[in-house]
């Protein structure tokens, strides 16, 4: 079977004295074939030809960035730059290189001064803001983020990088406007779809979010954060039955996080199923502390009569916690919805016979709630 590869491919010499153009042109073509290792010969052998050809040195450089050699790769853009400053090639190259390293202002001096001499790079333009957003330079990313819209207004990776900037600028109208900019770019993409469900939602957009969510299950049925997105929702709406519904299914292919589980939990004793409800909550717990879970614990045993065990929990709480946080109140309010109200002035008069050394908050809205029920009665 004969070979498909003539001799000086095989070796970079081929058994002859080759010329650096010859070698330089080989150095590419394996290069471009992902052959890194022989092209890094070939454009070595070429280097001890011409050490400071600056085509081979390019040519070498670029071998070691994607070999993941990045101080190697480093060296050899510096030194093309120290005989031609304006080698486009090297400045790009160097650029990439920095940004690898977490050089972040290297790499933006280098792309300023490719970009003065190649100002329509949209490719260079995208990089440099998303490094100035890095380094908190936002007024910067945002002119070179637009200087890239100028050329190309659809671009996604631009359109992404706005909406990143703002979402992390906290400027939530104005992220939410470039992630649907990116959707009308072309195609549903899940991620993008959900996390604008997620800002709407946070926002207080709660039925603008119903629909990203749906629109990401539409795609695909089991995506865990639409899921537990669009349960959210119906948990604002009271319909726990259908968050429940939307959970469940979530769970049935992913283990779940704390706040997953604890929110089943509530949903579940919000329908009055408390033998659904408890072992979600001992499952949160089952790695040590977690606030939801002592406290959607803690009205569970509410609800079932046992008063000096969620005393304890809500003291375990507070220990954890420092404050109350709302949450004896929540208590209140938790056996007042069940109709447990007789339940509560008890619990409250427990929890006042036990409240020795308990900050003064704490106390004051002992009190509060247990004359609040009384006067009730």
């Amino acid at each position: 079977m004969s070979d498909s590869h003539s001799p000086s491919e095989k070796s970079p010499t081929g058994g002859r004295h080759a010329t650096v153009i010859e070698l330089s042109k080989l150095g590419h073509r394996l290069f471009k074939q992902h052959r890194l290792p022989e092209a890094g010969q070939a454009f070595q052998e070429a280097l001890e030809l011409e050490p400071s050809n600056p085509y081979i040195l390019t040519g070498l450089g670029d071998v070691f960035r994607a070999q993941k050699d990045f101080p190697a790769a480093r060296g050899c853009y510096h030194e093309v730059l120290k005989r031609t400053p304006d080698n486009l090639f090297a400045l790009r190259g160097l650029g990439d290189t920095c940004r690898e390293q977490h050089l972040y202002a290297e790499a933006i001096e280098s792309w300023q001064r490719y970009l003065a001499l190649r100002p329509r790079d949209i490719f260079v333009l995208t990089r440099l803001a998303d490094c100035c957003k890095v380094l908190g330079r936002l007024d910067e990313a945002i002119a070179y983020y637009h200087e890239g819209m100028a050329i190309d207004g659809s671009d996604r990776y631009i359109l992404l990088g706005l909406a990143d900037l703002y979402h992390k600028d906290h400027q939530v109208d104005q992220a939410i406007a470039y992630y649907e900019k990116v959707l009308e770019s072309g195609g549903e993409l899940i991620n993008i779809l959900t996390m604008v469900g997620n800002l709407c939602f946070s926002g207080g957009e709660i039925e603008k979010s119903k629909g990203y969510y749906e629109r990401a299950l539409a795609l695909e049925a089991f995506n865990p954060y639409a899921l537990y997105g669009l349960g959210n929702y119906y948990r604002w709406k009271r319909d726990y039955r259908r968050a429940i519904e939307l959970w469940e299914k979530c769970l049935a292919t992913n283990p779940g996080t704390s706040s997953i589980l604890s929110r089943l939990g509530d949903a579940y004793r919000n329908i009055g199923n408390l033998d659904a409800a408890e072992p979600l909550f001992h499952k949160v717990l089952a790695n040590g502390y977690d606030k939801y879970g002592t406290v959607g614990l803690a009205k569970i045993r509410l609800l079932q009569g046992a008063l000096q065990e969620a005393w304890q929990l809500y003291l375990t709480f507070l220990q954890h916690e420092g404050e109350d946080r709302g949450v004896l109140a929540e208590f209140g309010k938790t056996l007042a919805f069940s109709g447990h109200t007789t339940q509560a002035i008890l619990f409250y008069q427990l929890a006042l016979d036990q409240s020795d050394r308990l900050p003064p908050e704490v106390m004051r809205i002992l009190r509060e709630q247990l004359a609040y029920f009384s006067e009730g009665t």
